[in-house]
């Protein structure tokens, strides 16, 4: 019961307790625990970190002449290919730099519970075959999973090994860690670490995307591979290829600073500090665990933090919070800037109230006016419910975040400060944000990143918009994925929204699918906003079709498919058995059957998830010792997943 209460004290307090430990190694290899629980030896999933042991084996491969990082990836995969022709174009480099133009994630069997299974590797190059490019490649850095899954392709052909083992023969053995390899190694490990979900156990999850988000590790071992990194040290890469990795391609200061791998490599270019002092970060997070990586190479420092059940902003901030106060014990002090009142003009120059207009990102379209032109108000238009920021001029020429309603007294400027400009790049209009905020337990947080870009009223016909207007507000069920898969026990439908007053565009959303697009003709929609960084990340295309009477959505690259709640029957009284199809979820509205209690005879490769009318899990079968007997939801609908043969009992 310990762990049970230690995780749901993490979950409760947003992670001021870590569920494994975060470390801190001094030059001389020494780990000394900085913060830590009893069991510091929990092997967890490290998500997205993974990327840098990626780079890392590329890079090796690089140093002993095998691999050439600034060659196409056609001359290692000759059987990638794409819809754009410019995939050829794409060079190892970019896959690490995230500026490869890949679209950015195709949505497959990527993370299982209690399960491993080397399908989503497998399928990977086929689905890109379907897909195209969001940009030139080189041009944008947008961050991109798919560049890694596609990075660890390359590494497998190049060494003539599967990752899996070369992660274990070139980067776990020489630095002697014996908890850390790729989930297919580490499944089953006795200390993998207990994920629980609103305080409810359920089965681990397992990354199958390997080189992107699939590493698995113990905090103390994650901290020991970040040690690899500190200046002076050879044991994985020579300093020329750590240099490599730590170059700031960015173009400015709202631009990520991403280096090869890592999501920056100058996290201080937002702090004050009394010394100088360059420090790398990768964070990682699957959908119940969170990792951070942080490392100072000149100052000898490397923090690791690993988390269930918190979230990957957590994460961020305590990996962060840790290595300004290992910083400190080097005598080296880091402050952050209190935001400070700005002066306020009454009226907005009149050249911004030109750039009033339809906004985007990646996910949400927005509609920036200029009240009488007394403020700037961003609405999301495709948010269920819009609701208004407004900024005012600042005489930095800037627009701030404002508190309280106009020509009030309580209008106010806000104390989780974003302050707003408006640039220019290749050719795009764009509005990029720096914030301000302040989190307790961690103090103050500073981010800088591109915000919105301006896109404009996209012109279809009249028939193009009353085709997808017609479809507003419909929900779509995932039906092809595996029974294992995460996905339906996080975000199982995905519902549109097509804004009223702007034609041609509109937004997927769901727990974790939130996508903006626009509309190419009465069943195809693209994802469209070119933007650097996180707001631009992972764009999807879609295409609504009907098969056998039933219509259905998919993604651009055919990785995923949803059916239409229309085409969703009723569970009656008299259904007994349901006869499972390998890729064929069955969906049911709950029906006559609300309220009513079951008795679920569930085979080995199948799954069963129970969702309340508002698409929340009530029952899953990874849910651990809930047994098989449950009441049915009012309103709600059940899915029975499994392998062709099996068959799910109803009692």
């Amino acid at each position: 019961m310990k762990k049970i209460t230690a995780a749901m004290a993490a979950i409760m307090i947003l992670a001021a307790i870590p569920v494994t430990a975060a470390y801190g190694a001094d030059a001389d290899k020494k780990t000394t625990p900085v913060q830590t629980e009893e069991n510091a030896d929990t092997v967890s999933a490290i998500g997205s970190v993974s990327k840098i042991f990626c780079t890392t084996a590329a890079l090796q491969l690089y140093e002993q002449g095998l691999l050439n990082i600034d060659a196409p990836v056609t001359d290692y995969v000759p059987e990638f290919t794409m819809q754009d022709e410019r995939y050829k174009d794409i060079t190892v480099r970019m896959l690490m730099n995230h500026t490869s133009g890949l679209m950015g994630m195709v949505y497959d069997d990527m993370i299982l519970y209690d399960d491993i299974d080397t399908t989503y590797h497998d399928r990977f190059i086929g689905h890109l075959k379907n897909s195209r490019l969001k940009a030139d490649p080189g041009t944008l850095a947008t961050y991109s999973n798919d560049g890694f899954t596609l990075l660890e392709i390359v590494v497998e052909r190049v060494s003539g090994e599967s990752f899996t083992d070369y992660v274990e023969h070139h980067i776990s053995k020489p630095l002697k860690l014996e908890n850390t390899g790729t989930a297919a190694k580490m499944y089953g490990n006795k200390n993998t670490a207990n994920i629980f979900v609103g305080g409810i156990p359920y089965d681990t999850d397992y990354c199958m995307a390997f080189g992107s988000g699939g590493i698995m590790s113990t905090a103390p071992e994650l901290c020991e591979f970040g040690t690899a990194f500190f200046k002076g040290d050879e044991t994985l890469l020579r300093q020329s290829s750590k240099d490599e990795m730590q170059k700031n391609n960015a173009r400015d200061k709202y631009e990520n600073a991403f280096g090869l791998g890592w999501d920056t490599v100058d996290c201080s270019q937002n702090w004050t500090t009394s010394k100088d002092v360059r420090v790398m970060f990768k964070g990682g997070s699957l959908l119940h665990q969170y990792a951070g990586l942080m490392v100072a190479p000149d100052e000898q420092i490397s923090v690791s933090v690993t988390l269930n059940g918190a979230s990957s902003g957590g994460a961020t901030m305590l990996t962060e919070s840790l290595m300004i106060s290992a910083l400190a014990e080097k005598g080296i002090t880091v402050n952050f800037d209190e935001p400070k009142g700005m002066e306020t003009a009454d009226k907005a120059p009149v050249k911004y109230l030109k750039m009033a207009d339809i906004y985007a990102r990646g996910d949400g379209i927005f509609k920036v006016e200029f009240p009488h032109g007394k403020y700037m108000g961003i609405t999301e238009i495709t948010a269920e419910n819009p609701k208004t920021k407004r900024y005012m001029y600042t005489a930095d020429d800037s627009f701030v975040l404002m508190d309280g309603e106009p020509d009030s007294d309580d209008f106010v400027q806000a104390g989780d400060q974003e302050l707003l400009t408006f640039t220019e790049r290749n050719g795009n209009t764009y509005i990029c944000k720096y914030a301000n905020t302040y989190a307790d337990g961690f103090g103050r947080y500073i981010e800088l990143s591109y915000y919105l870009q301006r896109v404009g009223e996209f012109n279809v016909s009249d028939s193009v918009q009353q085709a997808w207007t017609q479809r507003n507000g419909k929900k779509y069920y995932m039906t092809n994925m595996k029974y294992s898969n995460v996905f339906y026990n996080v975000s199982p439908c995905v519902k549109l929204n097509v804004p009223e007053g702007i034609n041609g565009c509109a937004k997927f959303t769901g727990e974790m699918i939130m996508k903006t697009m626009r509309f190419t003709n009465e069943n195809k929609a693209e994802g469209f906003v070119l933007i650097p960084g996180e707001a631009g990340r992972e764009l999807t295309d879609f295409e609504v079709f009907t098969e056998n009477g039933c219509e259905y959505l998919r993604t651009g690259d055919q990785a995923m498919m949803l059916v239409s709640e229309d085409s969703i029957y009723d569970l009656t009284a008299d259904i007994h058995e349901i006869a499972l199809e390998t890729g064929q979820a069955k969906w049911y509205k709950i029906g006559e059957m609300d309220l009513k209690s079951v008795t679920l005879d569930i085979p080995e490769k199948a799954a069963v998830y129970i969702y309340d009318k508002f698409d929340n899990v009530v029952y899953s079968s990874y849910m651990n010792g809930y047994g098989n007997h449950v009441t049915l939801p009012e309103s709600g609908k059940i899915v029975f997943i499994g392998e062709s043969g099996e068959k799910v009992g109803i009692g």
